[in-house]
């Protein structure tokens, strides 16, 4: 039961029945602007049409090999603006630093140079984000007939309309620049950012730019919210168990006598780091984004083959955490084990298994099936890019005599301690990545 809805949370056994459920049945995106509160967190537009899904399947994906380089140079650009430059212990909060590198390198993808360092765009895309979610969290303590009244006086919420109302006005001329760009040409613009994928692949109802400009805000907050709070997940459960640093260090170290230096990886070259990426699935699992996935409001009543009935109208999920660390799934879940994954890997046939971006049956953080999340890809590979460069150009540490900042729950929501403090300083010029 929540407050704002009457939810069905079924049993792991009917996950490959909902997974191949078509979206005139079960939709996931009607119950992923129910769960964000879409009509008063300027959601809703994704319920237009599935222009954002699409860029992200046939377009982002697909070209992630040749994102790879300008994420890198964005995070190079980031970290000299963002973090501290010390060879002493500085104080940080890794909350917001972390915030402002995944901004800027989802900026480079999303709009390219130069868009993607102005600043007002910068603070639209996280501060709509973080307003957003104090709003949904705030409304689902009420009754749902409170819902109009308080979207009005939640200062959360009139700041979100106004961001939108601000990317619209910074966006709307940019895309009639894009547009008229591309009628004029003879040969088709090669722009790779998600703004002109948009553009190419939209209908001409799709294509309206004060809609284009509202969907890339949405898009914004998606590709944010889940980069940032598993990064920095990651980096709390790195400084409360330091073991695992020099392990992962000498593993990127590996890759870089095989591969070449930093700059010159491609995309495939990341995913040679599967201790890296075990540690994140790690991090995930104990500190999941949500205790709730594979949500689905049901368009029409249907029957499971058990005859198990699900009404029209019905909210349905999965308790994916609680699924997860069944210990017929996960032995010994209640320990963290940084390289269990790594492990796991190593048996035959597994390799391409157990990864972080990777679903399965009961591991379901991002879905499963065809509408699992298709920006899982992008945010996996933003990670490691952000993660490879931290540990290997910083030490970073828990203030003395505390152990790992508590994570904040809400709701269904899990979300990192905003307000907890690392320190960091700058490793040897030697030790550092080579840029």
């Amino acid at each position: 039961m929540r407050v704002d809805t009457d939810m069905m949370v079924l049993p792991p056994k009917y996950v490959n029945e909902l997974r191949v459920l078509p979206i005139t049945i079960a939709s996931p995106t009607v119950a992923h602007v129910s769960n964000l509160m879409g009509h008063y967190t300027n959601m809703n537009i994704i319920l237009r049409n599935n222009l954002h899904f699409r860029t992200l399947q046939v377009k982002l994906t697909p070209n992630l090999s040749f994102l790879t380089k300008p994420m890198q140079e964005e995070l190079n650009y980031a970290v000299m603006k963002e973090l501290p430059h010390s060879e002493d212990w500085v104080a940080i909060k890794p909350y917001y630093s972390v915030l402002r590198l995944v901004a800027r390198i989802s900026a480079r993808i999303f709009l390219g140079l130069p868009l993607c360092r102005n600043e007002q765009w910068l603070n639209i895309s996280t501060e709509f984000t973080e307003n957003v979610f104090v709003t949904l969290v705030i409304l689902k303590l009420f009754p749902t007939w409170t819902y109009r009244i308080l979207s009005y006086v939640l200062p959360s919420s009139w700041r979100g309309h106004r961001y939108i109302r601000q990317a619209k006005k910074l966006l709307i001329p940019e895309i009639i620049r894009r547009q008229e760009a591309r009628a004029s040409s003879e040969k088709p613009l090669e722009e790779k950012n998600l703004l002109s994928w948009m553009m190419e692949i939209s209908t001409e109802e799709e294509g309206d730019p004060a809609s284009l400009a509202h969907l890339e805000v949405v898009m914004s907050l998606a590709s944010i919210h889940t980069s940032q709070m598993n990064a920095v997940h990651v980096m709390y459960d790195l400084a409360a168990r330091p073991e695992y640093i020099e392990p992962i260090r000498e593993e990127i170290r590996q890759v870089i006598r095989s591969e070449g230096e930093w700059m010159k990886w491609e995309k495939s070259t990341f995913t040679k780091l599967q201790k890296l990426d075990s540690f994140m699935r790690e991090s995930q699992r104990f500190n999941p984004p949500t205790l709730l996935s594979m949500h689905r409001v049901m368009l029409q009543e249907h029957h499971l083959m058990d005859g198990t009935k699900l009404p029209k109208d019905a909210h349905i999920s999965l308790a994916v955490n609680a699924i997860q660390n069944d210990p017929d799934v996960t032995p010994e879940p209640d320990v963290f084990n940084g390289f269990r994954y790594y492990k796991l890997r190593q048996r035959d046939g597994e390799n391409h298994l157990h990864q972080f971006s990777t679903t399965q049956e009961r591991v379901l953080n991002f879905g499963h099936g065809a509408f699992s999340c298709p920006g899982r890809f992008f945010a996996s590979l933003e990670i490691k890019i952000i993660l490879v460069r931290l540990i290997m150009d910083f030490d970073f540490k828990l203030p003395d005599g505390q152990g790992r900042p508590e994570n904040l729950t809400a709701h269904e929501f899990i979300f990192p301690n905003p307000e907890a403090t690392l320190f960091i300083r700058t490793r040897s010029a030697e030790s550092r990545l080579k840029l």
